[in-house]
């Protein structure tokens, strides 16, 4: 009879135990656990799928989970590339074994902006939706949106909402106005305590 000690398993080597090893000295964000990258095959289902990959030649979703089987999420190529997935989840609806390589992204980007080595317009915009979280309680408001952006979601949409902000203004809205009623008092203190509880006022003006 067997004993319950382990002894009668191989020992890991190679990849194998630098893959299993992730978890104890690896990213704790529960993100990187849940992309499953420890159980995917390598078809590039993802990749063939990923609008990002068809943009950009450099970044596939294949690849990083590669890179999070392997350890290699360390490198400035890695550091680049994580912001270019747009968070559409393709990866995962095309993937046979429920992997999400869009979940290991997002833990990469927030461990990025945590230790402050995102793209400085990156930070930037962290900076300014604590600002707003805190100072309103809302995080994005209308006037940090850059018409010229809606000319990605077609000629059409550009047309239709790029003078959004008069007719904001004709309906009665103040700039920064995100909802017609205010967020009462004593909701924003509570936003503001667990800002306060879980870090996120260290860089809050």
């Amino acid at each position: 009879m067997l004993k319950d000690d382990n002894t009668h398993k191989p020992p890991l080597s190679g990849s194998i135990h630098r893959i299993i090893k992730r978890d104890k000295n690896g990213i704790k964000d529960i993100r990187f656990k849940k992309s499953g990258f420890k159980k995917c095959i390598q078809c590039g289902r993802c990749t063939a799928s990923c609008p990002a990959a068809y943009l950009y030649p450099d970044y596939k979703p294949r690849d990083m989970m590669r890179r999070f089987m392997f350890d290699d999420i360390h490198s400035p190529e890695v550091k680049a590339l994580i912001w270019k997935c747009g968070q559409c989840y393709s990866c995962r609806a095309r993937c046979p074994r429920n992997c999400k390589a869009v979940l290991g992204v997002q833990a990469l980007q927030t461990r990025s902006v945590l230790e402050g080595d995102a793209p400085s317009e990156i930070m930037d915009l962290s900076k300014k939706l604590k600002n707003n979280l805190h100072l309103r309680g809302e995080t994005f408001l209308p006037s940090l949106m850059d018409p010229e952006i809606l000319k990605e979601f077609g000629e059409k949409t550009y047309k239709r909402c790029r003078n959004n902000s008069s007719k904001r203004e004709y309906l009665g809205y103040k700039k920064d106005d995100a909802r017609r009623i205010p967020i009462p008092k004593e909701s924003l203190e509570e936003i503001r305590e667990i800002m306060k509880l879980t870090g996120f006022m260290e860089d809050v003006k």
